[in-house]
């Protein structure tokens, strides 16, 4: 494991977000600050399980419309529910990327889910520069950027919100055929006391999180088509009867999925979720 594993004594989102879903990829710290978040609010918890109820739904839209490579940063690895094992429920040749930036997760994973599978593979990568992951010689060769790719930005919190200049490069690597999925934190449900009261406890805690109103989310995929349902609460994103209950913009994520130029899989499938 490498020298530079996570402190035991810092809480990281990647092992809070697993520690969310009930899994054991987490220490001390992370459930503490999980726990802090829930004084705060109640339903953090349940938050970050309805992001996680997301990703699976989105991916399984994809690979069912035939999507066959996948490029996921900070999905944060969970040791629940995978986002690659519902890929490959539908479409067991999908190639999948995960590019994660706790030093822990990316060990954690590497010798669990990397050696397991020749479809998988897990980089390092800076959260707050997406486009550098382009540069990885691993990813140059394992993912065919002449083809459609599903990129997956899950940690859009890491980046400055007046920071838009990844995605034009990340949109430039992108062949027709591509979709581009976001997910983004955003408090645009709650009062000024309660944004004031978050921000504190993540500067406490030394978490760099970032959030988003949804006018700055829509900008992040200008000129872009979005799928229905477009940009909404990530519970609304085509629910399936199986989301939390809570109300959707209090779950505090955004999420939508665009194409970039047109499709090479024909059917979009969208009446199939209505």
């Amino acid at each position: 494991m490498p020298d530079n594993i996570a402190s035991l004594g810092s809480a990281s989102t990647a092992r809070i977000y697993d520690a969310a879903q009930g899994g054991k990829q987490n220490f001390s710290a992370d459930r503490e600050a999980l726990e802090a978040a829930e004084r705060l609010s109640a339903d953090a918890a349940t938050a970050l399980v309805a992001h996680h109820q997301h990703v699976c739904r989105v991916v399984r839209h994809l690979a069912g419309l035939g999507v066959d490579q996948f490029v996921l940063y900070g999905t944060g690895l969970p040791s629940t529910g995978p986002a690659h094992e519902t890929i490959h429920e539908v479409f067991p040749l999908a190639r999948v990327v995960y590019a994660e930036q706790d030093p822990y997760m990316v060990a954690h994973a590497m010798a669990v889910t990397g050696k397991g599978s020749d479809r998988v593979r897990i980089v390092a990568c800076d959260l707050a520069d997406p486009a550098e992951l382009l540069d990885e010689p691993m990813v140059r060769t394992f993912v065919d950027w002449a083809e459609p790719v599903a990129v997956g930005v899950l940690s859009v919190h890491e980046i400055p919100a007046w920071n838009v200049s990844w995605t034009a490069r990340l949109r430039a690597a992108l062949a027709p055929g591509s979709h581009l999925w976001l997910t983004a934190l955003s408090m645009d449900a709650y009062d000024d006391g309660m944004r004031a009261a978050v921000e504190e406890a993540n500067r406490h805690l030394g978490l760099s999180v970032h959030f988003r109103s949804r006018e700055e989310v829509m900008a992040l995929f200008d000129g872009l088509e979005l799928l229905d349902p477009g940009l909404v609460w990530v519970p609304q994103w085509r629910p399936d009867g199986s989301e939390v209950d809570m109300a959707p913009e209090l779950t505090a994520w955004l999420g939508g999925v665009a194409r970039l130029g047109p499709s090479r899989y024909g059917w979009e499938g969208e009446s199939a979720w209505r």
